[in-house]
């Protein structure tokens, strides 16, 4: 198996086995492919920290903390 296989594999949180029909392509095809997958993970991470942001507005300033840990106990991550 090819690393960029790999490591595509392991970001999205799949087996390389449910990648294989992408064996078809080239190792450098597959990388372009991890870095614009890469790249849309972190700004999906960004566009939702901005929206919980713009959500918590809502919420009285006083009240914010405690919103955020209800609904984020383990953070905004998780």
């Amino acid at each position: 198996m090819s690393g960029e296989l790999a490591s595509l594999a392991n970001r999205i949180g799949v087996t390389e086995q449910q990648l294989s029909p992408f064996r078809a392509y080239a190792p450098d095809e597959l990388g372009r492919l991890d870095t614009a997958v890469a790249r849309a993970m972190t700004d999906e991470d960004v566009a939702f920290d901005k929206a919980l942001d713009e959500a918590l507005r809502f919420v009285p300033k006083l009240l914010r903390g405690t919103a955020q840990k209800l609904l984020f106990p383990g953070g905004r991550r998780g």
